[in-house]
Order: structure tokens, then C-alpha cells, then sequence
């Protein structure tokens, strides 16, 4: 599939929420996933993953910089347990990069400053120790994420399509993103 594809294939995916997904299919689905702030609108953007491996978060750093707008940077921060990796600061430089969304696998912090901002954060948690400046080793940009929920796996990769609004945060998979849109836009037109 080309870029002008997948961008119109976002730009339709917008038309739907994430539940008229969710009444298809489980796949995708990251359930403890949640919005720090209102989503008035269903987010749709290509993903770009990152995994931390310690607590050196500077490749979020790199992320942020090589980035396309209307990305949604997807940040594995499991292994950081209950500590942030993300925060205002980060929020404002991916406002500044135009991304669409970021997802923490993991927790945020500043969580008031961030609703203030009105950028849309979606984190499993919310946690007030924070990371700092280490020398330990840097995690690894784009590459494939394995989120475990329960029994589920789900592996997130770059160029990939994510889907978030108010109810839920999806992952859609490339080989099946296309088909997903058209039967769910066959379901909304027989709702009508």
C-alpha cells in the first residue's frame, strides 16, 4: 500500500469511532489504554514505536525528531514499572512536531498541565516518580512492540495504523486496516 493510500485510509478511518471497530473484531484492542483528557474527535495516525530497555528514555527524544506529522508515537515503557517517561515537556515538543497522539504503555505524569494543553495522551496510568539523565542503555526506535493484556498479545509495529478516541485505543494491523474500514462503514450505513 503507497502513502497516498494509507492517508486516505486515515482521513477514513476519522469517520468512525473505535466501538463501530470493536463490534468487529478484538484484535487491536489495547484495553488498559486510556485518555488522560477528552477525545471530542475519533485520532487516526500512522504509528512510530519506540521500546525503552532501561530507564535511558532518550530515544523518545529521537522519536520526536524523526517523526512525520500526524504521527502517533507509541512508547513501550513497561520496563520502567512506575515511573514516567512522559510528561508536559514531551507533550509540548510533540505539539511542536505536529504528531496526532502518543500512547504509553506504561505511565505518564503532569497530567493537569497535559489537559491543559489539550493534546491527546493515552497512557496506562499516571504517576508522579519520574525518570532522569542516565547512561544505562538507550532503548531502540521502531521497533516492534509486544502488549500483553491478560491472555492477549498484540504486537504494535512502525507504519502501522492507530485509532484512539474517548472509549478505546486500537491498534489496526496493515494487512488488515482496509478490510476493517469497509465492513465497518457497510455496518454504519445499515445503523442509518
Amino acid at each position: 500500500m503507497n502513502d497516498i493510500d494509507i492517508r486516505d485510509l486515515i482521513n477514513s478511518y476519522k469517520e468512525i469511532g473505535t466501538s463501530t471497530i470493536g463490534h468487529l473484531t478484538e484484535k487491536g484492542y489495547l484495553p488498559d489504554i486510556k485518555a488522560l483528557n477528552s477525545c471530542t474527535a475519533t485520532i487516526v495516525g500512522r504509528v512510530l514505536t519506540v521500546q525503552l530497555t532501561s530507564d535511558n528514555t532518550d530515544v523518545i527524544n529521537q522519536a520526536l525528531i524523526q517523526a512525520a506529522p500526524n504521527d502517533v508515537l507509541c512508547i513501550d515503557a513497561q520496563i520502567l514499572g512506575v515511573k514516567a517517561c512522559w510528561g508536559a515537556l514531551r507533550t509540548c515538543a510533540a505539539i511542536y512536531e505536529k504528531l496526532s497522539a502518543v500512547i504509553v504503555i506504561g505511565q505518564a505524569t503532569d497530567s493537569l498541565q497535559i489537559q491543559q494543553l489539550g493534546f491527546p495522551v493515552f497512557a496506562q496510568g499516571i504517576s508522579a516518580v519520574t525518570t532522569f539523565k542516565s547512561d544505562h542503555i538507550q532503548g531502540t526506535l521502531a521497533s516492534d512492540i509486544a502488549y500483553r493484556f491478560g491472555e492477549q498479545t498484540t504486537m504494535i509495529r512502525s507504519g502501522d495504523i492507530a485509532m484512539m478516541d474517548n472509549d478505546a485505543c486500537l491498534y489496526c494491523l496493515l494487512m488488515s486496516r482496509s478490510s476493517y474500514y469497509q465492513i465497518a462503514k457497510k455496518s454504519t450505513k445499515k445503523m442509518r
